[in-house]
C-alpha cells in the first residue's frame, strides 16, 4: 500500500491528507494607511486578515510579498504587488527591499509571533517601517487517535505547524517528515532529521514528498 502523504498548513491540496495543525483568528482594530508607501505581507493569512480588518482599504498602497502565494492572494484579491523576495525568507525580503525601496516608508502586516527579523533588519539599513499585528495563531487539538497512519509521510510548512504537530503527537520512527525551508527544519527536535523540499512551493512539496527514496535526508 502506498504511503499517505498528510499536508499539515491551514491549506488543503487535492490528493494528500489534510492534518490542519493551526488555526488562525483575526485581531480587530483600526489601521490608518496614510504617511505609508507600502505593505509588507509575509502569508495568504495575512493578506486575508488585511482585507477584513481594514475593509479593503489596504489595496491603496502597494505590497511586497515573500513569496508567490502571498503574492498570488494579494493581486486575488485586488491589490498590487511591486515587490516578491528572491527567495521566500524573510531576511532575504527585507534585505532586498533596503536595497530596492530604501527611500519608502512600510507598515508590515505580520501575526502576533514571528519566527524572522524583517522589521529589525530594515531599521537596521536605515529604512522606516511599523508594525500592526492583525493575527494570531493557535494549536489545533487531536485526540492521539488521530494521528497520522503508520509511515506516513508529513510535510509541515513552518516552524508553528512543527511545535504544534508535537503537542499533539510523539513521533513514530515509520514517518518521514518534510520541511518547507530550513527555519521549518530547524525547528524539529535533534531525533527527528527532516528532508528539505527544494522549493517553498506548498504544491512542489507535495510532489517531492511522493517521489521520496529511502535514502537518508540532508
Amino acid at each position: 500500500m502506498e504511503n499517505e502523504i498528510y499536508l499539515l498548513s491551514p491549506t488543503s491540496r487535492p490528493g494528500v491528507k489534510h492534518l490542519p495543525m493551526i488555526h488562525f483568528t483575526i485581531i480587530p482594530q483600526t489601521l490608518d494607511f496614510s504617511g505609508f508607501d507600502g505593505l509588507i505581507l509575509t502569508s495568504k493569512q495575512g493578506v486575508i486578515a488585511l482585507d477584513e480588518v481594514s475593509g479593503g482599504a489596504w489595496k491603496n498602497l502597494p505590497a511586497a510579498a515573500i513569496g508567490r502565494q502571498t503574492a498570488a492572494e494579494i493581486e486575488a484579491r485586488g491589490g498590487r504587488v511591486i515587490y516578491m523576495a528572491s527567495k521566500a525568507y524573510g531576511e532575504v525580503l527585507a534585505k532586498e527591499l533596503a536595497e530596492r525601496f530604501a527611500a519608502m516608508r512600510w507598515l508590515y502586516a505580520r501575526p502576533r509571533v514571528v519566527v524572522s527579523k524583517i522589521a529589525a533588519d530594515l531599521r537596521a539599513a536605515g529604512v522606516e517601517v511599523e508594525e500592526a499585528v492583525i493575527y494570531e495563531t493557535s494549536c489545533t487539538r487531536y485526540e492521539p487517535s488521530e494521528k497520522p497512519e503508520p509511515g506516513a509521510r508529513l510535510i509541515f510548512t513552518a516552524p508553528s505547524i512543527v511545535r504544534c504537530f508535537f503537542e499533539n503527537f510523539a513521533w513514530e520512527e515509520s514517518w518521514k517528515a518534510v520541511a518547507i525551508g530550513q527555519k521549518t527544519a530547524q525547528a524539529f527536535p535533534e531525533a527527528v532529521n527532516p528532508y528539505i523540499s527544494p522549493s517553498t512551493s506548498i504544491d512542489e512539496a507535495v510532489k517531492f514528498a511522493k517521489n521520496l527514496t529511502q535514502t537518508a535526508p540532508n
